[in-house]
């Protein structure tokens, strides 16, 4: 935890939307891209094709959009957007503190989103875990106004019960990023202004 306060990255954007692409911002050799996914048991989100929507924080001009339903039958899992670090491999995030973000929902949506981090021992790209995809995450309860949240790598857990258990996020090798909206609820959620934070 940063006990003296946090500072913005230099070069930390991973992505502020206004540049109207799916691709993270071209900084610090980032060379990913945004995606989204649901399970295959009722669950949808849109916009499908994925692109940035007009109306983000303040004097910005783009954020994501994403709207849907998670289905709460058997064997659903819900829906995510999320972002790839790099096009191949780990990324070597372990200069920074963690990942801050600007986040609201709408008034008719769950509050509720798990964001989340792949390493390289959590990913199945990383070529360590056999039951993979138990990232390591943090609970959100998000509000119907714009706000900021920071995300230290040392306060993510892995859920309980499932998946290969790892002690911590390694952030020296690091591969994806995520927003997780859990089975059964009806979501309206705006992402803005994703980077890497530091410690004073």
């Amino acid at each position: 935890m940063c006990t003296k306060g946090t500072r913005p990255a230099v070069d930390g954007v991973i992505d502020d939307f206004e540049d109207g692409d799916m691709q993270l911002s071209r900084e610090a050799d980032r060379t990913g891209y945004w995606f989204s996914s649901h399970d295959s048991n009722g669950s949808s989100i849109e916009p499908n094709p994925l692109a940035p929507s007009l109306g983000g924080l303040g004097g910005s001009q783009k954020a994501l959009h994403l709207t849907g339903q998670t289905a709460s039958t058997v064997g659903a899992w819900g829906a995510l957007i999320g972002a790839n670090l790099v096009g191949e491999g780990v990324y070597d995030g372990s200069d920074h503190a963690g990942i801050s973000f600007e986040a609201k929902v709408g008034t008719t949506s769950t509050r509720v989103v798990s964001f989340k981090v792949a390493d390289v021992n959590t990913h199945p790209d990383g070529g360590v875990c056999k039951n993979c995809w138990n990232h390591f995450a943090k609970k959100l309860e998000l509000t119907t106004e714009w706000r900021q949240y920071r995300v230290s790598f040392d306060e993510l857990k892995q859920e309980a019960g499932w998946g290969d258990p790892f002690p911590a996020v390694t952030p020296s090798k690091l591969i994806a990023l995520n927003w997780s909206i859990e089975p059964g609820r009806v979501f309206d959620l705006w992402i803005d202004d994703v980077q890497f934070y530091d410690c004073l």
